[in-house]
């Protein structure tokens, strides 16, 4: 019992510190995530006072570990218990091979498997359905599986609702297990219907995370070719599993997983998808010895050569804290750009809006205690159907402020890049350009 209890107090730390240091650079959507339950915390309301395309599970949930303090610190270190919890699942589902999972969980490079382990709705969709496999294969109770299909859905709506109905097509059958799985599945939707009731926020609910969904497809469509073949091979094994396998729910559960790579098939959402399939690969393998010392070493080792290649060829980089930010990875550039901006803006004494790639507009809120706005994630897609023109309506009734506009990203041809570029055009023709700092923008909205 000793020995378990230290095992998951290792997991804890050592994911803290990836989390904190060695996988810092790999962070992906974590300032934009930490921002969500940032906001909730500071009263705001998703929906209305901040623009949020996933269901509100996530957010609210990751909230829990920001009671008592705001800082990113207490972000991570809740997301570290959660991998804690994840890999006690693993071992019960896995025995000594899930020592295997967590070698291949942390590989940085080629394939990114490293970015599945920072906190967000993707990570916690895959915590969903592990739990959700654990408690089919211990036939747990159908009210229970039917909550954590309720919280999956709530967790990212498109993928959710797929293993919603996967969970109902392998049962189709079996008419009462059905019933009490969507009863289950109807309570943590109600208490969510409530939540938007009082609120008042449902068809900002319903414009932002369904209609939206339309813009989203059409302006965030990108393939990276690489791990378009990475994901091609690995769903060729899952069908492969499923001619041979056709009774194991777990098949179907990670086959309508894989939509979680729609519409961006880049790095984070394939590794997303892999990291499920590897479980199945793993269920499969037979092993005879005792590996987790090797295992161990090897991780360590792992992340011992990765640090040394940062410090190599990114000797810029600094940690440097601001307020909610402790121990961030900056390079030197960026945190005079961060200093000269800060002192400029408040010099000016007026409302500022930030119109910069989406994490950096949380960055600079978070850090300087303010609230999250609707402006305040500008992808394409993030603002409902149409959203393009709500968001111009917006900023036609500002007045009296500044605006912050990142012109790097506004001059990338990059194909991948989601920033709202009509947005930005919008501000430079109708604003007063009053100051430049390196490939910030500053322009004044009378």
């Amino acid at each position: 019992m000793k020995k378990k209890r230290l095992k998951y107090f290792f997991f804890v730390i050592f994911f803290f510190f990836c989390l904190v240091y060695s996988y810092n650079l790999m962070r992906g959507d974590t300032y934009v995530n930490y921002g969500f339950s940032y906001a909730i915390l500071q009263g705001e309301i998703p929906y209305i006072d901040f623009n949020l395309v996933i269901p509100p599970f996530s957010p609210f949930f990751y909230s829990i570990f920001l009671i008592f303090s705001k800082s990113i610190l207490c972000f991570y270190l809740g997301q570290a218990i959660l991998l804690a919890v994840l890999f006690y699942i693993l071992f019960q589902l896995l025995g000594k091979k899930a020592w295997l999972y967590f070698v291949f969980i942390c590989i940085p490079y080629p394939l990114a498997m490293a970015s599945v382990l920072f906190p967000g709705y993707n990570f916690l969709l895959l915590f969903l359905l592990f739990l959700l496999i654990y408690c089919e294969k211990q036939e747990k109770s159908d009210y229970l599986i039917g909550i954590l299909l309720g919280c999956a859905f709530l967790t990212k709506q498109t993928v959710g609702g797929l293993l919603f109905l996967s969970s109902f097509y392998y049962l189709f059958s079996n008419y009462k297990k059905i019933v009490k799985r969507f009863l289950g599945f109807l309570i943590p939707v109600f208490i969510s219907f409530c939540f938007f009731f009082f609120t008042n926020s449902f068809p900002s609910f319903l414009d932002l995370c369904f209609f939206g969904l339309f813009d989203f497809g059409k302006g965030n469509f990108t393939v990276d070719s690489f791990y378009l073949c990475a994901f091609l091979i690995s769903f060729f094994y899952l069908l492969i599993r499923i001619v041979k396998r056709p009774k194991d729910i777990a098949n179907y559960y990670v086959f309508f997983f894989a939509s979680c790579i729609l519409p961006i098939i880049d790095y984070y959402h394939v590794c997303l998808f892999l990291a499920a399939v590897v479980f199945l690969f793993l269920s499969d393998l037979v092993i005879q010895k005792e590996i987790a010392p090797y295992c161990i070493l090897f991780v360590c080792a792992l992340n011992i050569i990765w640090i040394v290649i940062q410090n190599l060829f990114l000797t810029d980089l600094k940690i440097v804290s601001y307020p909610n930010f402790e121990f961030s990875m900056l390079s030197s550039k960026y945190i005079n750009i961060v200093h000269d901006l800060d002192t400029y803006l408040e010099s000016q004494e007026k409302q500022v809006i930030y119109f910069l790639r989406g994490s950096e507009n949380y960055f600079y809120k978070i850090k300087n205690n303010s609230k999250i706005t609707y402006f305040d994630l500008p992808n394409y897609g993030n603002y409902g159907y149409d959203g393009i023109e709500k968001l111009l309506k917006r900023l036609a009734d500002v007045k009296n402020a500044l605006i912050v506009i990142d012109m790097d990203a506004y001059s990338s041809s990059d194909p991948n890049q989601q920033y709202i570029k009509e947005v930005a055009s919008y501000i430079q023709e109708h604003g007063k350009k009053v100051y430049e700092i390196s490939y910030y923008a500053i322009y004044e909205m009378e």
